[in-house]
Order: C-alpha cells, then structure tokens, then sequence
C-alpha cells in the first residue's frame, strides 16, 4: 500500500488506530503497544531505552487523553504526516500530536510520532 497515493480520509482511517495504541501504549509505559506499527529496524534496545527515559522526565508523554481533534494532513516526498490537536489528563493546554506515516514494504508503518 501506497500512503501518499491515499486520500486524506483513508489515510484518517489508518492513522487513528494507529496513534490510538501509541497513545495507549505511552499512558501504560507499555513498549510493545507503543512501538507496535514502528518498522522492526527501529524497534532497538536503545531506542526503547530513550523512549522509557522520555516517559520518565515528561509527564505529558504519559497523560495524553482519548481526546483529540483531527487538524489535517501534510504530504512529504515520502510519508505523510497526521496532524491532531491532542489533550492530557495532567498538563493544561491544548497540544500538538504529530504522527509521520511511511509504506514501507508495502505496510504503512510509523516512523515518527511528536508532541509539542
């Protein structure tokens, strides 16, 4: 499958459950969940190591709330990246939560996932 060649409400359609179990995964300190559609090559010690290490010293990586408003999609040359306004259960405000979506292999995997 071919993410850039998707409209934005099938690549919608891919992306939520796929930032739900992130966000799941993050809120659990559960690694698998979390790393789960990452492509194996980054599913590293180290990368678990530094991921586990942001949860620690970043409260908001774990209190990220079910709630989150879809604000759109920007293409790349090679990946899309999804765009939600996200919410925590322990930091005020409103956030960011960027999702960055790549075929690889013929699989849509996620090669990057941001919160600001």
């Amino acid at each position: 499958m071919n993410i850039l060649t998707k409209s934005d409400s099938e690549i919608l359609n891919i992306a939520e459950p796929i930032w739900d179990d992130i966000v799941k995964g993050a809120n659990g300190k559960n690694w698998d969940l979390f790393s789960k559609h990452m492509p194996e090559t980054d599913q590293t010690d180290e990368a678990k190591q530094d991921v586990e290490n942001q949860w620690e010293q970043v409260p908001l990586l774990t209190s990220l709330t079910d709630k989150k408003e879809f604000v759109g999609i920007l293409r790349r040359k090679d990946s899309v990246l999804v765009l939600w306004r996200q919410w925590s259960s322990k930091e005020d405000g409103e956030f960011l939560g960027t999702l960055n979506l790549q075929s690889i292999n013929s699989e849509v995997k996620s090669i990057g996932m941001f919160i600001s």
